[in-house]
């Protein structure tokens, strides 16, 4: 659906985090659309405000998943 990236990159920057890729495929045969996001380093708790504020958008059917990436230390 046109404009949902939109209101996900919205709440992201509101929340002072910043995309580094985008991921989007295909729909699923429910008819959602999988999207993967990486973002820069950013705060916890500014992430966890966002996802709760994306998971509210009327247009998202599943709730969002956090992965966490560290960085390796060599």
């Amino acid at each position: 659906r046109p404009g949902v990236l939109s209101k996900i990159s919205g709440i992201l920057g509101e929340n002072d985090i910043s995309i580094a890729s985008v991921i989007q495929k295909g729909r699923t045969r429910t008819g959602a659309v999988p999207i993967v996001m990486m973002t820069h380093e950013a705060v916890e708790r500014n992430v966890r405000r966002a996802l709760e504020a994306i998971d509210s958008l009327d247009v998202i059917r599943d709730s969002t998943k956090l992965l966490r990436v560290e960085p390796i230390a060599l």
